[in-house]
């Protein structure tokens, strides 16, 4: 996945007729768990369930917390940055299809859920807008599974010492003792 990076500009204002929508299970974000202060890859999967013109610009409004630094470069698309708001246009998201638009940047440094407004339109001016929630964490469960699973590899090495000593034990025993009569 290809990333740009952007200079800061000046707040974005939506246009358009913007409906709200509450964070639908059909477009989604991936991860939707991130660990404080980390930086974060971010890929919103943005559906076109049932217009039929297309959708043709999505916008991610940015929480103010949330550090951007990059945004995904779409073949087929242009983008531009507006302080915390990315917008992807002329491109095309069929009816019945979805494409996926990715950020980076890094989490803000407290544990809450943060919403991103990702606002979806096609050409009439035709738009809705989904509240989509971000949980920051102060701790991740993957550094948890590492630990564990760090743990167990000791374990078993540990095993795998005693069994070497053993065996070198078995075989100095057998070199060593004096030969049966």
């Amino acid at each position: 996945m290809r990333f740009s990076a952007w200079s800061s500009l000046s707040i974005s204002v939506f246009s358009g007729l913007a409906l709200a929508a509450p964070a639908a299970a059909h477009l989604s974000i991936d991860p939707a768990k991130v660990v404080k202060g980390q930086a974060a890859d971010l890929v919103f999967s943005v559906p076109n369930e049932d217009d039929a013109i297309g959708v043709d610009h999505v916008t991610l409004g940015i929480p103010q917390d949330f550090q951007l630094d990059d945004v995904e470069a779409k073949p087929g698309w242009t983008q531009s940055r507006t302080g915390q708001a990315v917008t992807w246009s002329g491109g095309l998201i069929p009816k019945g299809t979805f494409a996926r638009f990715s950020i980076r940047g890094t989490a803000p440094a407290k544990a809450e859920t943060v919403l991103f407004n990702v606002l979806v339109g096609d050409r009439t001016g035709k738009s809705i807008t989904y509240r989509v929630g971000l949980d920051v964490t102060a701790a991740s469960s993957q550094d948890k599974g590492a630990r564990t699973l760090g743990k167990a590899a000791l374990g078993v090495a540990i095993l795998a010492a005693v069994l070497a000593l053993g065996a070198l034990f078995v075989g100095l025993y057998l070199w060593l003792r004096p030969p049966p009569l």
